[in-house]
C-alpha cells in the first residue's frame, strides 16, 4: 500500500434537498475509507465536507466550493469516479482530470471490485453512466 498516492474522490453532491446532499456526503465518506483501505492511498473528497461550510444550493457558494475541489484535485495524482451517476460538478473535475493528463478510474465501493482505468471520457458513455460531451 502506497500512503504516498493522493486519490480525488469523484462522487455526486448536487441533490434537490438537503437530505439528499447530505446522503451524498456520507458516500463520498464511505468511498474515501473505501479507497484508502482498499489501495492504501490518501484519498481526498472535499464534497464530503465543504456543505457543513457552504451552501450548495447558492450560486456563489457552489462557485467557491467547486473551486476549491480543483484546487485540491491539481494536488492529486489521479482520480476515482465513484458511483453510478455523474453530476454536473463531476463533470468539472473529470474533464480537468483529462486536461491535466491525470490517471482516471472507475471504482464501486458496493462491489470492492479492482480500479477500472478510464482512458478517454467516451469511456463513461460505454460504461453505461450518463454524461454530456465534456471534452469541449
Amino acid at each position: 500500500m502506497d500512503t504516498k498516492v493522493k486519490a480525488y474522490i469523484c462522487s455526486p453532491l448536487s441533490a434537490e434537498t438537503d437530505q439528499e446532499i447530505r446522503k451524498n456526503m456520507v458516500y463520498a465518506r464511505q468511498c474515501v475509507a473505501e479507497v484508502a483501505k482498499e489501495f492504501g492511498y490518501r484519498a481526498y473528497a472535499p464534497h464530503a465536507y465543504l456543505p457543513e461550510l457552504l451552501d450548495d444550493h447558492d450560486p456563489e457558494e457552489r462557485a467557491l466550493a467547486l473551486s476549491f475541489g480543483i484546487s485540491v484535485l491539481e494536488h492529486c495524482h489521479l482520480l476515482i469516479i465513484c458511483g453510478s451517476r455523474i453530476s454536473s460538478g463531476m463533470e468539472i473535475e473529470i474533464k480537468k482530470a483529462f486536461q491535466d493528463q491525470m490517471a482516471v478510474f472507475r471504482y464501486f465501493p458496493d462491489k470492492k471490485e479492482t480500479l477500472i482505468p478510464v482512458k478517454d471520457w467516451r469511456q463513461l458513455d460505454e460504461m453505461q453512466i450518463p454524461v454530456k460531451d465534456i471534452s469541449e
